[in-house]
């Protein structure tokens, strides 16, 4: 080679020397005639005249043709397309491959020299021993095209074939098919003959998009252990190779046998089997399998490929060959699959039709298990399989926002769980010329009870005193500081937003969730556990996740410590009873109105779970709740997936200090001041609550006990009407629910209410006017009110 790269064969060809053509004369096809392929006769006219010529005249003409020619050494290192996997975390199951050529790298010693004979009997028989070209064999093309009329063979040795495909390009012109020749001679010196039969093999497209040997053996196959092949397959596939598709087994059996046949007639020519072998291997059925492309965990592979594309760049990615190691549980999978089938045919008489569903574990950010769809092969208007419901699909998380809402206030204005909230309606204009007037789902208003309760029981009217408090803005700033890269319009939002009236992903809230259940510390969610380059090397690497802490964790274990009264039966008696998996967990459920979308999202320290459930219309469903659907879900799939996990829950980190307040402990309780315990306060009101140290209350509530009553006081001016019109339908009964007795100072009960008046639908008023004994129904999850204000 010259300083420049470029070829230096112009200047050395006349020391090659042609093998002697054996065995008598050249024979000719009946009815060849004289006349010649364009093509191949040209070129054999050209070399013939090189040969004759000599000296500076050649070397100048061949000078021309090798000026732009690209290196032979290059067939050693210009890149080669290969076939990128993707498994499972055990690397026991491929899930999915990425490539523009499907082909997988085979050594010579690992193709049955069989197999080599095959191809060199029907492709080159004067491999061996020919200079890279074969003018013996443009000669007999050169016949075969005179006979056809028409360039049905074009002399090309195997060499050749291997510079057209990795080195040069299919274009069928003299210059193209010169250079290829100078080429060949060149790389015959500069590789052996084993280098370059091993090259070609793993080259050579062989159809149904399988590049090189091995795959061509899996794909038509399914066997990626080439010493398993019978001759008969063996000369199946070494007749592929010069018109694959039309020797294409699957579409065209019998032209791929008569093809096997005229490989099988030629290594008996050439002395490698015998002509009983070859009947045998004619006799074989030719079996194949259709080509197919294994799917597995589908919107888990696809969102797979977005990360390894956004990791190595799409080139790469299809076609270096990689191994990718995913987060995926495989075991985990199937089960996530198999209960969200189950889950939706349970509830398909409720216009339930799809479901998602995500599994990660919090400490690492590792998905375990991702399921986009009931069914990714299924498509109908409710349920369109192929479209990643958890992934990409936007819709409205009902209650499961609150957890923003509620954290704001404890961020932004030092709310604590005992901070004393309202649950009593009111209304304000929405700006249209009507009233916004939100309720809670049950349609009942419960009075001042404190943060904790709201939550617990999900109650619609304490989330808006809060979103008014802390304003949109710290909600935003709150979603943002938990890792959600989520842009909203600000101005366009109003108080409802603080009900989950912006439409989230599922795979944003399970990530911000997964905040909560690593005690504040962020670590970004993953499906890759490692990537290997085609030689083993680990090029990267998550298995060892980096944190960083954007939360106080003292702040986030008081929310989980909020949270998991929502799976105690002796927690919460709305949630509990359903969604309790005979451990300590928390968990947040949401339901959006008109029942579109209901939501399950709730952990253990080691695995975090996102179920939502809907339709792909956004169709309504009917008499659903986010407890009975998605939380049963949730259940129903977690008892199995934590079996194996020891039951712990999280210490209590320092900085957490406990003080009796005045609350009433009562499941069904909730009321009180929040503040540390009075004159005022009810005997059995003593609650023991957590709290970061410093924001413990310093007041004993003798601003809200008084010789009176308890004094309401609305947060906002504007609510006052509203709260006057609460209290004095409260001390008349009319909001016990058989929970509360309402004493409120400045207001007394009218003298003509009956006894359990006011008592709403789900009550009974016994004889005597006892308090009313409430009948629980199956709960239902707040439901986003339609209008902002």
């Amino acid at each position: 080679m010259a300083a420049n790269g470029r070829s230096t064969l112009g200047r050395s060809y006349r020391s090659y020397r042609f093998p002697q053509r054996k065995g008598g004369r050249l024979s000719r096809r009946p009815g060849g005639g004289q006349r010649f392929g364009p093509l191949a006769g040209g070129i054999s006219a050209f070399l013939l005249a090189m040969l004759a010529m000599g000296g500076v005249a050649a070397a100048a003409v061949i000078g021309y043709f090798t000026a732009d020619l690209p290196a032979a050494h290059d067939l050693a290192t210009v890149p080669i397309s290969l076939t990128t996997r993707i498994y499972d975390r055990s690397g026991e199951h491929l899930l999915y491959t990425l490539e523009d050529e499907r082909r997988e790298l085979v050594d010579l010693g690992s193709v049955p020299k069989m197999m080599q004979d095959a191809t060199i009997a029907i492709e080159d028989k004067s491999f061996w021993t020919n200079p890279g070209i074969d003018i013996g064999g443009i000669i007999r093309a050169m016949n075969a095209n005179a006979s056809s009329g028409t360039i049905s063979q074009g002399g090309s040795t195997i060499t050749q074939q291997l510079i057209k495909t990795r080195l040069l390009t299919d274009e069928p012109t003299f210059t193209r098919k010169i250079k290829e020749a100078i080429l060949a001679l060149e790389a015959t010196r500069t590789f052996s003959k084993q280098q370059i039969l091993e090259m070609y093999l793993n080259q050579i497209y062989y159809g149904n998009q399988a590049y090189g040997i091995r795959a061509a053996s899996k794909t038509y196959f399914n066997q990626g252990d080439l010493t398993k092949l019978t001759l008969g397959q063996m000369a199946m596939l070494a007749g592929l190779a010069q018109r694959p598709s039309d020797y294409d087994p699957v579409q065209n059996p019998d032209a791929a046998k008569a093809r096997r046949a005229d490989v099988l007639d030629a290594m008996v020519d050439n002395s490698y089997i015998t002509i009983e072998e070859a009947a045998a291997a004619k006799a074989e059925p030719i079996k194949v399998q259709p080509a197919s492309t294994s799917l597995y965990a589908a919107h888990f592979t696809f969102r797979v490929r977005e990360q390894l594309i956004r990791e190595l760049g799409e080139k790469a990615a299809y076609r270096g060959g990689y191994e990718v190691f995913t987060t995926l549980d495989w075991n985990m999978q199937q089960l996530a699959e198999q209960k969200v089938r189950e889950h939706v045919d349970r509830l398909r008489g409720l216009n339930v039709n799809n479901a998602s569903l995500i599994t990660m574990d919090p400490r690492t950010g590792e998905i375990l298990a991702y399921v986009g769809s009931y069914d990714y092969y299924g498509n109908t208007p409710k349920m369109q399989g192929d479209y990643d419901h958890a992934g990409i699909a936007y819709r409205q998380p009902g209650s499961t926002f609150k957890l923003f809402v509620y954290l704001a206030g404890m961020l932004h204005a030092g709310m604590t769980p005992s901070t004393r909230l309202y649950d009593i309606g009111w209304s304000m204009p929405d700006g249209s010329g009507t009233f916004y007037k939100p309720q809670d789902a049950t349609r009942e208003q419960h009075g001042p009870l404190t943060l904790r309760q709201a939550l617990r029981e999900s109650l619609n009217l304490p989330a808006l005193q809060v979103t008014r408090t802390v304003g949109i803005d710290a909600i935003i700033d709150t979603i943002h500081q938990l890792g959600i890269d989520r842009t909203f319009d600000r101005e366009r939002l109003g108080l409802s937003f603080g009900l989950g009236a912006a439409e989230m992903r599922l795979s944003d809230m399970a990530s911000a969730y997964q905040v909560i259940a690593n005690m504040g510390v962020r670590v970004e969610p993953t499906m890759i556990y490692k990537i290997l380059d085609p030689h083993g090397k680990v090029v990267r690497d998550w298995s060892k996740p980096q944190g960083k802490e954007v939360l106080d964790p003292r702040q986030a274990w008081i929310m989980a410590d909020i949270l998991k009264d929502n799976t105690n039966p002796q927690g919460s008696f709305v949630f509990g009873p359903w969604t309790n998996i005979g451990r300590t967990a928390a968990l947040k459920t949401g339901t959006t109105d008109n029942q579109k979308d209901v939501l399950a999202i709730g952990w253990i320290p080691e695995r975090l779970t996102a179920v939502w459930m809907g339709n792909s219309d956004n169709s309504d469903m009917k008499g659903i709740t986010s407890a009975m659907g998605p939380g049963v879900l949730w259940q129903d799939y977690m008892k199995t997936v934590v079996g194996g996990i020891p039951a712990t829950w999280y210490e209590k980190p320092a900085g957490i200090v406990t003080r009796t307040v005045c609350v009433n402990p009562n499941v069904m309780g909730g009321n009180g001041s929040g503040e540390l315990v009075g004159p005022g306060c009810p005997a059995n009101f003593r609650m023991n609550e957590n709290f970061v140290e410093g924001t413990e209350p310093k007041t004993n509530g003798t601003g809200f006990y008084t010789g009176c009553g308890i004094r309401l006081v609305a947060p906002f001016a504007d609510w006052q009407a509203s709260y006057n019109g609460w209290a004095a339908g409260a001390v008349s009964g009319q909001y016990s629910y058989g929970r509360f007795s309402w004493t409120i100072c400045g207001f007394a009960p009218k003298p003509s209410d009956p006894p359990g008046v006011g008592v709403p639908p789900g009550t009974t008023s016994p004889p005597g006017g006892r308090t009313p004994i409430p009948t629980v129904p199956p709960p239902r999850d707040t439901p986003r009110p339609t209008k902002k204000p």
